[in-house]
Parts: C-alpha cells; structure tokens; sequence
C-alpha cells in the first residue's frame, strides 16, 4: 500500500536522504513554486520507502525545482517485489485522485546504481512512460592522478600555464555576481538558458556549502568561473560554469577544470557530478566531447511519466 503521512512522520521514517535534491530542507526551501508538498511510505511497521513529490496545476511532480527527485528508501538491497508493490500502489493513487500527470525524475547511478536498475525496471513494467534518457557525466576522482589523459587537454593546459593564468576559490562578494554574469552571458551564448539568480543560489547556500571559483588574468580580469555545492559526503555538483572570449583563447576552461578536480580530491570527494549534456534528450555534441576529453564518463538519467 502507499499511504500519505506528516512532515514530522516521513523525517521519523527516513532520518537520512539518498540525495540532496529530495532532502526536507531543499525541499522547503523550494516550497512556494509547488501549491502543496505530499508525502508517502509503504504502508507497513517499518517502512523502507518513501516518496515526496509537489503538486502544480493538478500534476505531481518529483522534482519540481532540481535535476531530479526520485524515491527514498532504507537500503539498496531492499527486495525489487516491494518496489513493485509500492510503483503499483503510486500508480493506483494517481487515478483514485485524478492528477492529470506524474512525472519522476530519477538520478544518475552514480548516487545509487543498485537501486535505480530495479526503480527503473519496475517503472518500466508498472506502465509507466520513459523519455528518452539524458546523457550525464561524472568525475571518478578515485582515478584521477593530477593530470589530464587526453594529448590535447594536455597541451592546452600547458597553454593555459604559460598564458600565467589563477585559479582560487572565492568567497568575495563582487566576485561571486561578476562570476555569475560571466556564466550568465556564456550560456546565453550557447542557447542555454540559466533558471536560477545569484540569490536562488545563495539560498541554497543556507543549506549546504556553494563554491565559488574563478579564473583571472595577470591583469586580475576573470575569465572563467565555476560554481558547485557540496551537498554530499562524496559528491559534489557542478551547478554552472563557464568563460568569456577573453577566457576561451587564453584556454581558461581547460586550466580551471584541472584545478577543480585536484582541489576536490584534495577535499576528500569521491565524484564530481557534472549534469546533463543533452537538450530535451539531444546530445549536445560540444559540450558531451569537452566533459569526457577533461576526464568525464557519461551514463544515462531517465524521466518516467503517467498521463491520463
């Protein structure tokens, strides 16, 4: 069965979260873009699942304000039997109440590949409609050993060193708003829009740890700049980054990613999640080739929907 419970009841039954993106405290924070925030949980002593999604215009929606959502549950191993029974159940409530659609975002295997496989397969089974997967792309920071693999990543670092570029991280106000401008003004570029401001980002900020991070010129011009949480023990996320013309000849990208990867490993990361690389499940060709010549693998992230 699948039963709505409390706020207070769902945080007793999962006092920890697979991902940041469906924690309570992301979640409230984002509250006022949904009309309500409902949650479920198997209807046994002991549940080990449990879902959260926000209700818009009649829809459900996990997530509605993040890359992706997903379920909770209390361990990987759990039997893929009770997984079916609680995607049948979320299936029967979604007709009982008359939502015109339920849309799940599920996240990269890099957060849980043992409970995906069967979440995924289950959704399949259960009806539900799959749009084609995104193409995602990590870090394994376990593998990286300080320098790039690609010839050509190489040499363009090497360009970038005699070019006397800096890389530090920066808690300065000024830089963190010319950082986000830059960022701004490069996706514009490309034909990728930005859905976050600087306080939408900041806000999160309140939550969990937001980086900030900066290429300049001997001249003290910024040319790059990057922007990542770390919200998890292992994992941190690229939320944004990006360069300028100026940058892009000088080869700041390249020196700011070599930088980025080693001052995270430094920190203790395991991963570094990059996000999607494609546009409404398009690969975007440029960006794919430049994550994975900089170190990145690439898997899949799939969206599940019901309809009436």
């Amino acid at each position: 069965m699948f039963i709505e419970v409390s706020e207070q009841a769902f945080l007793n039954f999962f006092q920890s979260d697979p991902t940041p993106f469906v924690s309570n405290s992301f979640l409230k924070i984002n509250e006022s873009k949904v009309d309500k925030i409902i949650r479920f949980v198997d209807d046994t002593e002991k549940p080990e699942l449990g879902f959260v999604a926000g209700i818009r215009d009649h829809k459900l929606l996990s997530p509605y304000s993040a890359p992706f959502g997903g379920f909770h549950f209390k361990k990987q191993n759990i039997y893929s039997e009770r997984i079916d029974i609680f995607i049948v159940s979320m299936k029967e409530f979604f007709y009982d109440n008359n939502f015109e659609s339920l849309k799940i975002v599920l996240p990269p295997d890099l957060y849980h590949q043992t409970f995906n496989a069967k979440c995924i397969n289950s959704l399949f089974r259960a009806g539900f409609k799959s749009a084609i997967p995104e193409v995602t792309s990590w870090i394994d920071l376990r593998e990286f050993d300080g320098r790039y693999t690609q010839k050509n990543s190489r040499e363009y670092y090497r360009q970038a060193e005699r070019n006397k570029l800096v890389f530090s991280y920066t808690d300065n106000e000024n830089d963190k708003v010319e950082i986000y401008e830059l960022i701004k003004e490069n996706r514009a570029k490309f034909g990728r829009p930005i859905y976050m401001t600087l306080n939408d980002i900041k806000l999160t900020g309140s939550i969990w740890p937001v980086d900030f991070f900066k290429v300049t010129t001997p001249e003290n011009n910024i040319v790059s700049g990057g922007i990542f949480y770390r919200f998890h023990n292992e994992i941190c996320f690229a939320v944004f980054w990006g360069d300028n013309e100026e940058g892009r000849s000088l080869r700041a990208m390249d020196y700011m990613l070599l930088n980025l990867w080693t001052y995270y490993k430094k920190f203790g990361f395991n991963f570094i999640d990059l996000g999607i690389s494609t546009e409404n499940s398009v690969p975007n060709t440029g960006l794919l080739r430049f994550k994975e010549t900089h170190e990145a693998q690439s898997s899949l992230k799939y969206t599940f929907e019901l309809t009436r």
